[in-house]
């Protein structure tokens, strides 16, 4: 201790944190306290407003309190006066305060987006009263607000406790855990209720929540026919919950099932996510990518080359050229720059006299090669252009996501290297002008059957064991 209280007392600024304990604080800080006694001197005086104390031994005017304090209830009401008026008598007005009832939430990773905003609150005021010796009024206030409403946070701390029915069944750990998803709810904005079945393996128990326009409903029977069923063992999902195992890994792993509608799955991000987000809303929304932009210069050379050999290279040219432009408002991949790339090299060989028939079935067959190329990469190239519909870079982690998006490039490459054959025909007959309009089919079927393989193949690959 004598070495504590030399430090004490040379210190600017005293960080008190500590957790309530029974209206007080805990035992070992309050001996703490007490051992300070020696900073005052014995006699014994009398203050203006009648009370006495004793009186400093050193000059401390200058030194600065925080008190850091949290507790397992909703509010700050009745039970931490016994501790500010403590605060109040030892330091006067030299001590700002933080004070955060719900504490216990700190420590469920399902709201670390929550409790992540309320700790960076706490960061804005540390830098303010290092700056300003104060927390601004808008930092005090939102200090003070709690995490969530008293309803809420009493119904997710009540079921924590090994407690069932009034008739003293214990409940399993899948039951509070959905229970607690069902209090944290946000509204799907949906007009239709959604009904999530969960089967857990390990445990034998069915339940199901419905989401509905104002709240989530918990059902242990009675059930309701489910928009999607997931079965899967609680050791598993409760390890998704709470962030140690990645719900798209253990789909691709078939650590559990989905039968019914697989869409139906995004509202259990969409509506029970507690993940902390790092976007910062004063950047604005992000420049997504568009799939044009690597087709366009492959369809300008596709279609004006054969329509006007003598002028469809300009065509082609000024289109190609036209395009780094839309970087402004697009994000331009790899692709885009190598589309650019090689619609340019192919146009400049038109124009230094080469076979037109050549030049253009080489370059169905170079378009399709680029497809092809790409599922040997990290990220195959439909995954750059379709991943800002399923939460843009984040995407390339899913390696559900990955594996559709390699199947989809794959038959892309595939139709354009075989499309070669009858475009060298066509180039060779009386009809070569209309080559480019008539294989405009080849994009348009790639395209349904991306449409369709996209969301059947993932609820196709969720119903497998």
């Amino acid at each position: 201790m004598g070495g504590i209280f030399e430090k004490y007392i040379d210190a600017d600024i005293i960080l008190w944190s500590f957790p309530l304990y029974y209206y007080g604080v805990p035992s070992k800080t309050k001996a703490l306290i007490d051992r300070l006694l020696p900073g005052n001197l014995p006699d014994i005086i009398a203050h203006t407003d009648g009370s006495a104390g004793h009186p400093q031994r050193y000059n401390l005017q200058n030194q600065r309190h925080v008190l850091v304090s949290t507790c397992g209830l909703f509010t700050v009401q009745n039970n931490y006066e016994a501790v500010i008026k403590q605060f109040e008598i030892m330091f006067g007005n030299r001590f700002v305060k933080i004070l955060c009832p719900e504490g216990e939430l700190f420590r469920v990773p399902q709201l670390e987006k929550r409790t992540s905003e309320y700790l960076a609150c706490v960061t804005k005021a540390g830098e303010e009263y290092i700056k300003q010796g104060v927390f601004s009024g808008g930092t005090q206030e939102k200090l003070g607000e709690p995490l969530y409403p008293p309803e809420t946070f009493m119904e997710m701390a009540n079921l924590n406790w090994e407690r069932g029915s009034a008739a003293g069944e214990i409940k399993d750990g899948a039951y509070r855990l959905l229970r607690q998803m069902a209090a944290l709810y946000k509204p799907h904005g949906q007009d239709k209720e959604i009904t999530l079945e969960f089967y857990f393996t390990d445990l034998g128990k069915t339940y199901q929540l419905v989401l509905g326009k104002t709240k989530c409903v918990f059902k242990e029977d009675d059930f309701l026919p489910c928009t999607a069923r997931i079965e899967t063992s609680f050791e598993v999902w409760a390890a998704i919950s709470n962030g140690r195992l990645n719900g798209q890994d253990a789909l691709f792993q078939h650590k559990y099932r989905v039968t019914g509608d697989f869409s139906a799955l995004e509202f259990l991000e969409r509506c029970f996510s507690g993940k902390k987000n790092t976007g910062n809303p004063g950047e604005g929304r992000p420049k997504k990518r568009s799939m044009w932009l690597f087709i366009l210069p492959w369809a300008a050379f596709w279609t004006a080359l054969p329509l006007s050999p003598d002028f469809g290279v300009y065509i082609a040219l000024v289109i190609t050229a036209a395009l780094p432009v839309f970087s402004v408002v697009k994000k331009l991949t790899v692709y885009d720059t190598v589309s650019v790339f090689c619609v340019v090299v192919l146009s400049v060989l038109t124009l230094t006299g080469f076979s037109l028939p050549v030049l253009v079935t080489l370059s169905y067959g170079l378009f399709g090669l680029l497809w092809i190329f790409s599922t040997g990469q990290r990220i195959p190239l439909s995954a750059w252009y379709s991943s800002d519909s399923y939460g843009g870079d984040a995407a390339f982690n899913n390696k559900l996501f990955m594996l559709t998006n390699r199947i989809i490039s794959r038959v892309w490459g595939a139709v354009y290297l075989v499309s070669c054959t009858w475009v060298w025909a066509i180039m060779h007959s009386y009809y070569f002008q209309l080559a480019g309009l008539v294989n405009m089919a080849c994009p348009l079927a790639a395209g349904i059957f991306t449409a369709f393989f996209s969301r059947r193949f993932p609820a196709f690959y969720a119903r497998k064991k």
